[in-house]
């Protein structure tokens, strides 16, 4: 795990290219694909955007680097730099985080500094890697995010999915958009497993949180993975809305 300082105005770009540029690349030890970079505001932005404590938002996963000989990646990706980089990081995708600051998780080392990107001690890079998507189980989410900050990775996974190409793997000869269990997890988390239309929750009576998350518009009727998309349901419910076709009267999905 690498640390990088981003400003604000980038982020953006990165989560719509998944590329960060760098003048030097790290040598002991070397960047390895699958590498998680964590995309760090810079202190002054941090700041201005009442983000201090939560500084880190989305982390890039390496993939591999190349070389910026002339100038022209960085000139065409970053025109209102001013500037160009020697080596241009490609990652395979960009995800979110649950907003964290270093400095507040209390950590071995100190990762402040210019440094780019800036190596974490792998003791450290256990305590981080839980808020990261994916690097906590479903039933650590609660305790790991207050609401507000639930709420914060969940618009910052809608953000991802809106402007990061979408990714697809050939499956019988057609393209199949990857999905994977986070969203309703976190949407399950955020809604104590209760039903959104029954208010319903197995908890109190089988002493297990259960709950199913549908698409109310499907994927493959042009529907957004995203969270104004997902509806948590009953498994009663989720079984007759499919029985019934049941028409949801919402405004349009953006």
């Amino acid at each position: 795990m690498r640390r990088l300082n981003v400003q604000f105005s980038q982020i953006e770009e990165c989560i719509r290219t998944s590329l960060f540029a760098v003048d030097m690349l790290p040598v002991n030890p070397p960047l390895q694909p699958g590498e998680e970079l964590l995309l760090q505001l810079t202190k002054a932005d941090a700041e201005s955007l009442g983000k201090r404590d939560g500084r880190i938002e989305f982390a890039l996963i390496f993939d591999h680097h190349a070389e910026d000989q002339d100038g022209a990646i960085s000139r065409a990706r970053w025109p209102n730099a001013g500037k160009t980089w020697k080596y241009i990081l490609y990652c395979s995708e960009t995800i979110p985080t649950i907003p964290i600051s270093l400095e507040a998780l209390h950590l071995n080392k100190d990762y402040g500094g210019q440094i780019n990107p800036m190596y974490i001690d792998p003791a450290d890079t256990a305590r981080i890697r839980p808020y990261l998507k994916g690097g906590a189980k479903p039933d650590q989410l609660e305790s790991l995010a207050p609401v507000d900050q639930l709420l914060a990775v969940i618009r910052n996974y809608d953000m991802v999915v809106r402007l990061s190409p979408t990714r697809t793997i050939r499956v019988a000869e057609h393209d199949r958009r990857l999905r994977d269990s986070w969203l309703g997890d976190a949407l399950k988390t955020l809604y104590e497993h209760r039903c959104q239309i029954c208010v319903h929750d197995f908890k109190p009576r089988y002493g297990v949180a259960y709950a199913d998350t549908r698409f109310i518009l499907p994927i493959d009727e042009g529907g957004e993975p995203v969270s104004r998309n997902t509806i948590v349901l009953c498994p009663n419910h989720n079984a007759i809305i499919a029985a019934a076709q049941a028409v949801f009267e919402s405004p349009a999905l953006p």
